[in-house]
């Protein structure tokens, strides 16, 4: 006897007449067909239906599954989703999605012993492909997808919110973290049992979590000190708060999940957020590099975890742009950062291949700056200690590479590794040798020449500025850079001879003369052909001086160099005076002229400006540019049109004021304009021999006979406006591309 009550099914069994198979079938579907649901007795009787089934050759191990697939997914679209549909009619957004969870939490999962037994009987049959068919049915409707993509989200946001949260409330009573903790336990229970986790919510976890690391290391560390590591402090509360939430969520889960995968996932976000955290800041860590290697190093550990040269390059390029590569940037600046740069850079790519992506715009900017090879030689002779003197103290080869690195010519090629699949293109072909900085900055321009014509000037207006005659830190320089330029510093030595002969000189010629002022004097006698040319002005000095030199002063060196004399260039120099005032004494450093300048008013409190203009043997308007230095000073004042006065009351100085005098060297643009003026008749006799000629002709030629210019290499340019100017005065004719003689 059997009956049955379907709402709670239950079963009693008493002894049963010898079934057929058509009946065992018919009770076993019964059984099973949803909304029946079996218990533990029922379940028993259901696998003695099997038994009889296959003891009648019925192949039901092979068509449960299938059946019941079709059978609970007709259940489901008929009876568990016209409630989903009412409860989207009823309720809306998050109170929807929880709602829709539960429901199908509870309708869905009541029948797991039947999922169970149809899966032990049919080997076929999965319990997760039901799942998956009542998921592709819900998904299917645009309605509950949208909710589910929306709502997904913002509960695993809340989930986590509260979870990283919960160790902040009091324990052993009820709070209402934790109270909304147990409520997101349930919905998320139901999740995991019905595989909605790796179809629907998978994404949406990844989304939150990888937000929440974005969020904690962009908040907690951006702009934070460079001296010390995030990686640190990041990976712990990755592994407290992070992944002991994924635990927490996934423990639900029937099958494990692979915690080892999250992890990778995991920290590849946070590899991703700490270096753009310090890409972004990496301008201020180039600045405090090496006092930054901290932050570097976690760049260098991010770089070998994620493909981000791309975006490293980009950035730095992009910053340099914006800070540094414009005309309000300072040059020296410039290379300041450009060597930092180059240390940096050093460390996280020992090929040099991104460093010369990074700063290939730095030196070309830099290339351009004509105080760029200055500034360069200024630091190298510097007389305090720094990184560029001291690489150069080290430096036992040439500075400059007059080939590119060979492909099979790389040092260390045990070490060499292939580089980075994100590396720009451009630059994978290349193996880039790591040079000092040194060697980095003077390859800017790939040759020594313009260095030594710059080292010339450098070393002549710092010996023509010398008043002890102390050379002892150029001479060391010149050494370094000898072998560093690789090139013949022959005149550079003659310079620095002179001064020594010079300190000899003039000591022999001071104990044989008979006048002597109340003020010391030194002079600097040099060998004009080997030195840079020298401004020259037509000045009248102090008158006693000046007759001295040009008198005795110059019979005695006459007398102690046979067959030589000297041309004085009375415009440069310099002159240490103080001006003793009733309160207070005031020390400047000035040109002879200007000393000359302030003398005029040792006799007289008012001078007028034409006056001192005929003393100094200046124009007017040149007088005036010097009065200013003194008014400026607070040492003069005009009173009047061209009428300058002491001042009465001088305010303390603060110390030595020193002068901003011109530059001694001949500029080198008159230089060149010299140079290519005496060969203007060469030009016109080449004009003369083929009727017309081109610029780059004229160049090579020139170039040819102006190689050794102490003006560098001669450029079209320069040549160009040449010809443009002979054009203006009438001499050449400029048509079709081509100069000729005008008709």
């Amino acid at each position: 006897q059997h009956y049955y009550i379907t709402n709670n099914l239950r079963m009693e069994c008493q002894d049963s007449p010898i079934l057929n198979s058509d009946t065992a079938w018919k009770q076993l579907t019964h059984y099973l067909s949803p909304p029946n649901t079996i218990t533990p007795e029922i379940k028993s009787r259901c696998k003695e239906l099997i038994e009889i089934l296959e003891n009648f050759g019925y192949p039901v191990r092979k068509c449960l599954g299938s059946w019941f697939r079709v059978k609970f997914k007709y259940y489901f679209k008929s009876e568990i989703l016209p409630e989903v549909l009412t409860v989207l009619d009823v309720y809306r957004d998050y109170e929807a999605f929880e709602n829709i969870i539960v429901l199908l939490g509870k309708g869905v999962l009541k029948f797991l012993l039947s999922f169970y037994l149809v899966e032990e009987t049919d080997s076929t049959f999965q319990k997760k492909d039901v799942y998956m068919d009542f998921t592709t049915i819900l998904l299917e409707i645009d309605e509950v997808k949208k909710l589910f993509s929306m709502c997904c989200t913002n509960f695993y946001k809340r989930g986590f919110d509260c979870f990283d949260n919960l160790d902040q409330d009091i324990d052993g009573s009820p709070t209402e973290h934790s109270t909304e903790l147990k409520n997101f336990d349930i919905i998320n229970r139901y999740l995991c049992c019905l595989y909605l986790f790796d179809e629907v919510v998978y994404d949406a976890v990844l989304h939150v979590l990888s937000s929440q690391i974005r969020l904690f290391i962009t908040e907690n560390f951006s702009g934070c000190s460079h001296d010390t590591s995030i990686m640190g402090p990041v990976m712990s509360w990755l592994n407290s708060s992070v992944i002991t939430f994924i635990q927490f969520i996934t423990q639900h889960q029937l099958v494990p999940p692979n915690m080892e995968i999250w992890k990778k996932r995991l920290k590849f976000f946070c590899y991703k957020t700490i270096a753009t955290v310090r890409i972004n800041d990496l301008f201020e860590i180039m600045v405090d590099y090496p006092d930054s290697h901290a932050a570097v190093l976690d760049i260098k550990k991010c770089v070998g975890h994620i493909q981000c040269s791309n975006y490293l390059i980009k950035t730095v390029q992009d910053t340099f742009k914006e800070r540094l590569l414009h005309p309000g940037a300072n040059t020296d600046d410039i290379i300041t950062q450009y060597s930092s740069a180059i240390k940096v850079f050093r460390f996280l790519d020992p090929s040099g291949a991104m460093l010369e992506k990074v700063c290939a715009p730095v030196r070309n900017y830099l290339k351009q700056r004509e105080d760029t090879i200055r500034c360069i030689l200024n630091t190298l002779m510097s007389e305090e200690e720094n990184e560029l003197t001291r690489e150069l103290s080290a430096t036992t080869g040439t500075l400059f590479n007059s080939n590119e690195d060979s492909d099979l010519e790389i040092d260390d090629w045990e070490k060499w590794r292939p580089q980075s699949k994100d590396m720009p293109t451009d630059l994978k072909s290349k193996t880039s040798k790591s040079a000092d900085i040194v060697s980095t900055l003077c390859n800017i321009y790939r040759s020594a020449d313009l260095f030594v014509n710059e080292y010339r000037s450098l070393i002549a207006e710092k010996l023509l500025t010398t008043s002890n005659y102390d050379i002892s830190v150029e001479m060391r320089n010149m050494e370094l850079l000898k072998v560093g330029f690789g090139v013949d510093l022959s005149q550079c030595q003659i310079m620095l001879q002179d001064v020594v002969d010079s300190k000899r000189n003039h000591s022999n010629i001071m104990n044989n003369v008979k006048q002597q002022f109340h003020f010391d004097i030194s002079t600097l006698i040099i060998s004009h052909v080997f030195w840079p040319n020298l401004r020259n002005e037509e000045v009248t000095i102090y008158k006693p001086l000046q007759d001295y030199l040009a008198g005795e002063y110059q019979a005695a060196y006459s007398e102690l160099k046979r067959s030589r004399t000297l041309e004085w260039k009375l415009n440069l120099g310099f002159v240490e005076l103080d001006l003793e005032f009733e309160e207070r004494t005031l020390s400047f450093t000035v040109s002879p002229v200007q000393a000359t300048i302030i003398l005029c008013f040792e006799e007289s409190e008012k001078c007028h400006a034409d006056t001192i203009s005929n003393t100094v043997g200046l124009s007017l308007s040149q007088t005036r540019k010097k009065l200013a230095f003194w008014v400026t000073n607070g040492v003069l004042k005009e009173t009047s049109k061209d009428m300058f006065e002491l001042e009465k009351e001088v305010k303390e100085s603060g110390g030595m004021v020193v002068e901003e005098m011109d530059s001694a060297m001949v500029k080198i643009e008159q230089v060149r304009e010299e140079e290519l003026e005496g060969y203007t008749n060469f030009v016109m006799g080449l004009i003369n021999q083929s009727g017309q000629i081109t610029v780059d002709r004229v160049h090579k030629m020139l170039s040819l006979l102006l190689s050794d210019s102490v003006a560098g290499q001669l450029t079209q340019e320069e040549v160009k406006n040449f010809l443009d100017k002979k054009v203006k005065q009438k001499l050449l004719a400029f048509t079709g591309g081509v100069y000729k003689k005008p008709k």
